[in-house]
């Protein structure tokens, strides 16, 4: 009990440093926005002033309020093409994505939209390479900081699986132990046991009292006070099942 403890204040102190970790990564991804937002909306300069322009994640949302929706409406949106897979720069393209429909004379905001997506498109043809150029220049100087911080996630989570594997499996021998000894285990609120397949009674009690290589024989106790044995009962079923309420 003592080493488990030890180990289990060892793992909150790793996922104290994960969360730490993830409150850190955040914040870079935060600042890499913000850097992508101030590096790309230069390319759109000169738009319709009412136009908003939003960049998160690879993305550039153009947005514009809509009286009858009382709302901003999407116009489209531009997506910076990501090689996932691929060595090199991180984008190499960038994609206009943007819904049609029959737009009458009247409307005047759809028409309104219709104009700002050909002065998208204008940037798109003219300036692609030197737009997706700067959002990998700008990319790039958080790559070491996020290279830096995955590595030490992983090191994080490495350990935290470790200190599970052994908590788990010091604690399935000391609920061997604890079902073969004298007194059994008594649950403090009665518990389903799947001591077969088809057979899952509620438990005050249990004990082994007979080890057939993988398999044994169980006195128990059901919640109603009824006392009998069973056989053939897996062991390592049995374990895995007793062990996580709390017994030791």
């Amino acid at each position: 009990m003592i080493v488990i403890k030890a180990l289990e204040e060892q793992k909150a102190i790793f996922k104290t440093q994960k969360d730490e970790l993830e409150e850190a990564r955040s914040e870079i991804y935060t600042r890499k926005e913000q850097a992508m937002s101030d590096a790309l909306i230069p390319y759109f300069e000169g738009f319709n002033p009412d136009v908003y322009i939003e960049v998160t994640r690879g993305s550039i949302y153009f947005k514009m309020d809509h009286s009858e929706l009382n709302r901003r409406k999407e116009l489209f949106t531009l997506y910076l093409r990501e090689r996932y897979f691929e060595e090199g720069q991180r984008y190499d393209g960038v994609d206009l994505s943007y819904y049609t429909t029959s737009t009458k004379g009247d409307d005047e905001w759809e028409l309104k939209r219709l104009k700002i997506l050909g002065d998208a498109a204008d940037v798109v043809l003219k300036r692609q390479h030197d737009l997706v150029d700067t959002a990998n220049n700008t990319s790039n100087l958080f790559k070491d900081e996020f290279s830096r911080s995955y590595d030490q996630m992983n090191l994080i989570n490495k350990g935290i699986r470790e200190l599970d594997d052994k908590i788990s499996t010091l604690k399935s021998e000391a609920t061997l132990i604890k079902l073969s000894s004298e007194e059994g285990v008594i649950f403090d609120v009665p518990q389903h046991i799947e001591l077969k397949r088809t057979y899952c009674p509620k438990l005050n009690r249990i004990r082994i009292i007979e080890v057939k290589g993988r398999t044994c024989t169980v006195e128990i106790e059901t919640n109603n006070g009824y006392k009998t044995t069973e056989t053939r009962v897996s062991i390592a079923s049995l374990v895995s099942q007793v062990k996580h309420y709390n017994i030791l």
